[in-house]
């Protein structure tokens, strides 16, 4: 048993003097980085006993008010990055080692690979662009919106982003990012009844499609009357401005109105919301004029084409 307390001791003792004499060597779970190497056998000048890494001993070397801009020593970095700078400007009370981990052969590089968002204080967290400016991109939604990074973008990537339109400012025009993805159809190549950029005429910012717009609102379509725009809508005009006489002869037209006692005829939809002459309204009121009149122009109607 004596022997074997005597051997306890003189082991404690030895690895003691070991680690006091030669700590770079008994006791450092892994490398220091470049930077640190000549700390190679001074442990306590990071370390305090019980306690761990303390911050107040790291800032005696890096000044947080320099971090970034310039090295240990005072020089200035070659390539300052004044980025990091206004990262670590704000956090005077969060301990170092948070983020910042040594010691290659345990803890992974030596990077600050243990940095998390999440460890910033809340108003630094959510002020992306504090950091991330420079690396805002130039192009139509970005310049436009003025939200913070956070309202499309996560903290453990750029990609993928969840945008909301509601994030730009209100009036913002569509084609500037949309104009790429313009249809070159008919009706959107000529439709001038609304600005050019105002998609939201039609559409919504969920999706493109359903589109909101009826055209059965103006007049429906049926088999005698198909959805052909140039049908009806002279090219280059717009769609505000129409015409029937391209099937329905303006002399025929004046005829059968007149026979009605109507003078004013130009208008045909006001009265006329489709095809059929039963769905007429004559000065606001239901009918289409004499009892059967209606009925007889409806049966003509191809007559007319």
């Amino acid at each position: 048993m004596i022997r074997t307390v005597a051997a306890f001791l003189v082991t404690l003792v030895a690895a003691g003097a070991w680690a006091m004499l030669s700590p770079g060597a008994s006791i450092q779970p892994g490398q220091l980085l470049d930077g640190h190497a000549s700390l190679h056998d001074d442990c306590l000048a990071c370390h305090t006993v019980a306690s761990g890494v303390e911050a107040a001993k790291c800032v005696k070397c890096h000044v947080v008010a320099s971090i970034g801009l310039t090295q240990t020593n005072g020089t200035a970095h070659v390539v300052p990055r004044p980025a990091v700078q206004r990262l670590h400007a704000p956090l005077v009370n969060v301990e170092c080692a948070v983020c910042h981990a040594e010691h290659a052969g345990r803890l992974g590089g030596g990077r600050a690979a243990r940095f998390r968002h999440d460890a910033l204080p809340s108003p630094l967290r959510d002020d992306c662009a504090r950091c991330h400016e420079p690396q805002r991109p130039a192009d139509e939604v970005h310049r436009a919106s003025a939200a913070a990074c956070g309202v499309c973008h996560a903290t453990d990537g750029w990609k993928p982003a969840r945008f909301e339109h509601a994030s730009l400012p209100q009036g913002t025009a569509c084609a500037p990012c949309h104009a790429a993805k313009a249809p070159s159809d008919e009706l959107h190549a000529q439709n001038t009844s609304a600005p050019a950029t105002d998609c939201g005429v039609c559409h919504t910012s969920n999706a493109w499609k359903p589109a909101t717009f009826a055209h059965e609102k103006y007049f429906r379509f049926d088999r005698n009357h198909p959805p052909r725009c140039a049908d009806c809508h002279e090219p280059g005009k717009g769609y505000k401005a129409y015409s029937c006489e391209s099937c329905h002869p303006m002399s025929k037209i004046a005829g059968e109105h007149r026979e009605e006692g109507m003078q004013d005829f130009k208008d045909c939809v006001k009265c006329h919301r489709s095809g059929n002459e039963h769905d007429a309204k004559r000065g606001g009121r239901d009918g289409g004029g004499r009892e059967g009149g209606g009925k007889r122009r409806h049966e003509e109607e191809d007559d007319d084409r």
